[in-house]
């Protein structure tokens, strides 16, 4: 698509695996827009629309976002590109919304579509990417005919077969959603009761994702309470590193907010007792780590 331009468009808050990339080809030479966000992790379709001119061959936007489960416009980058009378290709990191909402390429307008089997219950170390009959992509490494040559070396079978197993056992999707909707707001309203716990979460946000702050108590001490409490949480990316949430930082939320965050990700096994233990633990948390200080 070079020759049609060098601008990609994009968002301040994507994954990593993103993100990175685009860094990466920032310095091959291509110019690069990330769209800001505001304090709830919204991109305006305004800014998208002024983003994408003529010259703009790509534009990569995921449909929610890891940390916060904000849902993105991303049927709004098709609209843009046709606007601008771009050539751009559209691809959607669809990780987090794949089994939890209707995901359909066509429907959205993109041209590429990735997703991940261990995000659907399935094994770690397999994926798909979607590619549209309109989209000739070449291969990065070479030496072998796999993946129709695009990404040679020896399959995982194993994890494949357990992806296609996942996606095989996925429930009504959209009663799971209604369900899911259900138990985020009883988590939520049980934390209004708790008391000094701020959602960053928007309120449309997929309801899978729910991130917290507990004010006054950084996140490393409430992680490890948690955890030795049999509670599985993160303070932002598993591909952070313990890192500070770039996500958090580009909403601009307060630092008492950005320096507390708390990912909470739901499940279509997790129940009301969990949230109910969860509620307890924090509260418990609190007191426990604020009596060490």
């Amino acid at each position: 698509m070079r020759r049609f331009g060098s601008r990609i468009v994009s968002t301040a808050i994507e994954h990593p695996s993103v993100y990175d990339t685009l860094g990466a080809l920032q310095k091959e030479g291509f110019e690069i827009i990330r769209l800001p966000v505001d304090g709830y992790g919204r991109v305006s379709e305004e800014a998208l629309y002024e983003a994408v001119t003529p010259d703009t061959v790509l534009i990569s936007m995921m449909y929610v976002n890891n940390e916060v489960g904000t849902v993105l416009p991303v049927r709004a980058a098709r609209r843009a590109a046709a606007r601008a009378k771009s050539p751009a290709l559209i691809h959607c990191d669809a990780v987090q919304a794949y089994g939890k909402l209707e995901v359909r390429p066509k429907s959205l307008g993109v041209n590429l579509m990735t997703v991940s089997s261990h995000k659907i219950h399935g094994p770690k170390g397999a994926g798909a990417l979607y590619v549209g009959r309109d989209v000739s992509i070449l291969p990065s490494v070479f030496g072998g005919g796999q993946e129709q040559k695009l990404r040679p070396g020896t399959q995982p079978m194993p994890a494949i077969a357990g992806f296609g197993a996942a996606a095989a056992a996925l429930t009504d999707i959209k009663g799971e959603l209604l369900r899911i909707t259900e138990l985020r707001d009883y988590m939520i309203e049980r934390f209004r009761e708790e008391g000094g716990i701020a959602v960053n979460s928007p309120g449309d946000a997929l309801p899978y994702i729910t991130n917290i702050s507990v004010l006054g108590i950084k996140s490393e001490p409430m992680l490890n309470f948690l955890s030795s409490k049999g509670i599985c949480v993160s303070s932002g990316s598993a591909c952070s590193k313990g890192k500070k949430s770039r996500v958090i930082s580009e909403m601009g939320l307060p630092r008492e907010r950005a320096e507390t965050p708390l990912r909470i990700s739901f499940s279509r096994f997790t129940s009301k007792e969990e949230i109910d233990y969860l509620t307890e633990m924090i509260s418990l948390g609190k007191k426990e780590i604020r009596n060490i200080k």
